[in-house]
């Protein structure tokens, strides 16, 4: 029974290992600290004396449209283009509450407050395009912008290596176990 157990902890420490291995040889893309731009606006609309109430959920409804857009296949390339942000840019666009939205960059250079800027502008420009054609009044309002810098720890992930490996041992233990159990000997 002892040598049985002795095995499987001699199992669980060389998956280990090999894991611990893995991530000092992937380390340095995991530790690279990458950069996001936000952009919170919220889209309003020009109120021309209708019914406010129905112009703000119109305002809110339009900022899902918006967040349509950014699925459109060259919305990504032009938005790169307009603003000169790397080749490897990223961006989400979410909505945080009723008509405020968080548009989110991520680059693995840093993003100057220019460049948000120019994704604040082009973002409006979509919006001013839809607004000559569909006769609305869309627009960005209380505009604010941050710059954060995140950088993930050597020593979180090796830890977290740590625990999937030993996790994955332990399932591999069990598999083995229930499904192929050791032929008795006779």
């Amino acid at each position: 029974m002892f040598k049985k157990f002795k095995r499987s902890a001699l199992s669980l420490l060389v998956l280990a290992l090999i894991g611990q291995f893995i991530f000092l040889i992937f380390s340095g893309k995991y530790t690279t600290p990458y950069f996001e731009g936000k952009i919170y606006a919220t889209i309003g609309i020009k109120f021309d004396g209708n019914d406010l109430s129905k112009l703000n959920e119109g305002a809110h409804y339009f900022g899902q449209t918006m967040i349509g857009w950014t699925k459109f296949p060259n919305f990504r390339e032009n938005l790169i283009k307009f603003a000169e942000l790397p080749e490897n840019s990223d961006f989400n666009m979410r909505s945080q509450e009723r008509q405020n939205f968080i548009f989110t960059i991520y680059t693995d250079k840093p993003i100057e407050l220019e460049q948000l800027k120019n994704i604040k502008e082009f973002l409006q420009s979509q919006l001013d395009e839809y607004n000559s054609k569909t006769n609305t009044k869309f627009v960005l309002t209380n505009i604010d912008y941050e710059n954060v810098e995140t950088t993930r720890s050597y020593a979180f992930g090796a830890l977290t290596t740590l625990v999937l490996s030993i996790a994955a041992g332990l399932a591999i233990l069990f598999i083995k176990k229930e499904f192929f159990p050791p032929k008795l000997k006779l």
